[in-house]
């Protein structure tokens, strides 16, 4: 498995003052997730979690998107013209 990188930790400011923001990298892909240290929310893992598996969705779409090969739209209708006879 693998893991994240982190990169910076930050803190937010006027309304956000009370969330604590880290940055991390996984697979190239950049994420955040935060705390709000005034009041309860999700919980890290949870976050680190769901940003994790959105990135690896998004990465096996695009290699799926690599695997189809665009249709040659000429080529198949000129064999259709020749099926046809014309």
């Amino acid at each position: 498995m693998t893991r994240a990188k982190f990169i910076k930790k930050y803190y937010g400011k006027g309304y956000e003052k009370d969330y604590v923001y880290l940055e991390y990298e996984y697979k190239g892909y950049k994420y955040e997730v935060y705390e709000n240290r005034a009041k309860g929310n999700e919980p890290l893992s949870w976050q680190h979690k769901n940003a994790q598996a959105k990135i690896d969705r998004l990465i096996e779409l695009k290699e799926k998107e690599k695997d189809t090969k665009p249709i040659d739209w000429d080529k198949e209708m000129n064999e259709i013209f020749e099926m046809l006879g014309w």
